[in-house]
């Protein structure tokens, strides 16, 4: 079996098919054009691969490629004796009714029914989750391509034969691209093929999250039959959910909460008063008045709207009636004319952005997603005295689940045994082996899911009860290590907590964190800190006291997903050498020498564009995805963005304002005399906290 990669492009006159094997040893490509129709050869060549269960390996196949090429497939007989320009025609409309539709499954091509087996990287790396949705072209500038290409035509325009010649080339590139991507995810793919060998199910283009939730439903259906899905007299399968019209959240609470602190006592009975109804931004924006008495711990922003006119005393009491502790402002404005007052009128209220309460000047944040708080633009170090050590739970949101026999309502308890055998399971495998892998994802992937509306684990009551007692757990926790003269908390994320304390309360420290863990069923896993600096509670570098450097959002630089913008890497590495080595900026900036790290990236959409301002006022226009860096001799790199409603100018936004730079799509572009390094210095010293 030998696996091809490839990839289609598609416009009105001409539609191309390149492909090369994963050995480099083999590359075709066809054209359906005005000038001619070499789709007899396409198939041909598609047969062969059927022929020898060979497999088809794109970038988005599944959900664009293929439906394509299938449908020109199902038109076979047809497309072998129109014109090359009637093939392409087709596939252009096919094309573009994909994009334009808002049905992202009415499209997809089922496995059973694909001529050639496809393998999407796409869906394999879960670039179709929005929030992590990566471009081939974001692609080509992670992995350090010497030339990143950008669609070269109007995907709408008619191409004349020197274009569709240019459109060959860009079509082969993006094929040796994806290619390249391929090499990097051999080892999803392996593990992958590992899984669908040993349990007979096709993981293949599942991403991490879909193979955990599929295993642990496959684990749930052999040990209670239609438990997730039931089976129609057709043969049709039915999801099965719990909903709920509405959750009260005193049903979800534990009952081993002691707590002492007011301020979390009050926390406790804020969310024991709450019915919620949507779970989306439940702890977000809280007036005053529905925090009651835990207002006095929280902080709190104001907000405020405009009144055009003075109020009537019927308009503000509808005000008062939707916000009980608003007021009313009276400002005195810039008279229009001599002698004469004028004022504008405000309602103002205030609101928690989210539930929260201060400690000690410690800030909990409580959120859907977990407990956060840190401290801020601080650098803690150990020392002779005093040590840094983080306590984190061990699988925290499967563990609250099993140790609390907390489940789905249509699962029944018996997910909680299904869940524990599974969490077990996964310990008697090494780490790194793919069955290990799996596993957690199996463990993880429960929880997210049981706030999805397509999941079987759907039940939002369930995961309000973990993510809730995940949250007053940690509360607990923290109230009883606040006890220990002298300690501090530094960081509270999810679920762990980070302080820094005597050395001389270690023992202490250990047999509070023994008693909790008894109390609240869940287990620690500990880590110390030589040093800890921190911007956020999401931008940090933490020093292990073996001297491993953990690294978070800005100050990150290596082990960043595929999906991230690896762009101007020098900036968090000269920061870093500058707080933990005592390297001057400008000393490690101007002596790094790998081109790569001082590259930046930026993006346009297709209804903008990007042009180069040259100082003679020349507009240059770019391509829609750029690779620059920072340059003396350079221009002004400008977004041309369509105007807002109302406006008749198209919006200019500057990238990198104040500072010149260049392109380098071409990595041979780039120029060491003339890259300005002021530029990055600038950009670190905004990370490096004194």
């Amino acid at each position: 079996m030998m696996d091809y990669i490839w990839d289609i492009e598609t416009y009105k006159t001409a539609f191309t098919f390149s492909a090369i094997s994963a050995d480099e040893s083999h590359a075709v490509a066809f054209e359906c054009s005005t000038r001619k129709n070499e789709a007899p050869a396409l198939f041909s060549f598609l047969d062969e691969l059927k022929k020898k269960k060979h497999r088809m390996v794109g970038y988005n196949n599944i959900g664009f490629d293929y439906p394509v090429l299938h449908d020109l497939l199902s038109v076979r007989d047809k497309a072998l004796t129109v014109s090359g320009k009637a093939v392409a025609t087709r596939a252009y409309k096919k094309a573009q009714s994909i994009i334009g539709s808002d049905d992202r499954f009415g499209h997809l091509v089922r496995d059973n029914q694909q001529y050639v087996q496809q393998v999407d990287l796409f869906k394999i790396m879960h670039f179709d989750n929005p929030a992590k949705a990566t471009s081939l072209k974001a692609l080509e500038f992670n992995m350090k391509a010497d030339s990143i290409v950008d669609l070269p035509y109007d995907p709408h325009s008619d191409l004349t034969d020197d274009q569709i010649d240019v459109l060959l080339v860009y079509n082969m590139h993006d094929v040796k691209m994806t290619l390249q991507f391929y090499k990097e995810c051999l080892s999803q793919i392996t593990f992958r093929e590992e899984l669908s060998t040993k349990y007979k199910r096709n993981f293949l283009n599942h991403n991490d999250t879909k193979i955990g939730k599929d295993y642990f439903i496959m684990k749930l259906e052999e040990n209670m039959p239609e438990s997730c899905y039931r089976i129609g007299k057709k043969g049709e399968r039915h999801i099965n959910q719990t909903k709920r019209q509405v959750i009260h959240i005193k049903d979800c609470l534990f009952n081993y909460y002691d707590f002492k602190r007011p301020e979390f006592q009050l926390v406790l009975e804020w969310f024991a008063a709450q019915s919620l109804t949507e779970t989306k931004g439940a702890l977000s924006d809280i007036e005053e008045s529905d925090l009651g008495d835990l207002a006095a711990y929280a902080e709190m922003i104001t907000k405020r709207q405009k009144w055009f006119n003075k109020p009537s005393d019927d308009v503000v009491a509808l005000f008062k009636e939707q916000h009980p502790m608003g007021w009313v402002s009276e400002e005195e404005l810039k008279a229009k004319k001599k002698g004469e007052k004028q004022y504008s009128y405000w309602k103002n209220w205030k609101v928690a952005t989210n539930l929260n309460v201060t400690i000690g000047g410690f800030r909990f944040d409580f959120g859907t997603g977990g407990i956060h708080g840190s401290i801020e633009s601080t650098i803690v170090s150990e020392d002779d005295n005093y040590m840094i050590i983080d306590a984190d739970v061990a699988s925290m949101y499967p563990n609250i689940a099993i140790a609390n026999r907390v489940f789905p309502e249509h699962l029944s308890e018996k997910f909680c045994d299904i869940y524990q055998d599974v969490y077990e399971q996964r310990k008697s495998y090494p780490k790194g082996s793919a069955e290990n892998a799996m596993l957690k994802l199996a463990l993880n992937g429960v929880y997210g899911d049981s706030n999805n509306k397509y999941s079987p684990f759907y039940d939002p009551q369930y995961t309000m009860t973990i993510t809730i007692n995940g949250q007053l757990s940690l509360c607990l926790l923290a109230e009883k290590l606040l006890d220990i003269e002298g300690l501090s908390i530094v960081q509270v994320n999810t679920d762990g907590i980070t302080v820094k304390m005597p050395r001389d309360k270690r023992d202490d420290y250990i047999n509070i964190c023994d008693a909790w863990q008894r109390q609240v069923g869940l287990q620690l896993e500990y880590a110390e800190y030589s040093k800890m600096i921190i911007r956020d509670v999401n931008n940090y570098i933490a020093v292990y006291t073996n001297g491993k450097v953990k690294r978070k959002g800005a100050y990150q630089y290596e082990d960043l997903g595929w999906h991230q913008d690896q762009g101007g890497l020098i900036i968090p590495m000269a920061a870093e050498a500058a707080m933990l080595h005592n390297i001057p900026l400008d000393v490690y900036i101007k002596g790094h020498k790998n081109k790569y790290n001082f590259m930046l990236r930026v993006k346009v959409p297709r209804s903008s564009k990007l042009v180069m301002v040259m100082d003679d006022g020349v507009e240059i226009q770019q391509q829609n995805m750029c690779r620059f860096y920072a340059c003396n001799a350079g221009g002004t790199l400008i977004k041309v963005m369509p105007p807002l409603k109302d406006e008749a100018e198209p919006r200019r936004i500057s990238v990198g304002e104040g500072y010149g730079m260049w392109t380098c799509n071409d990595i041979n572009d780039f120029t060491w005399k003339d890259i300005d390094y002021q530029y990055y210095i600038d950009a670190a010293e905004k990370l490096v906290i004194q």
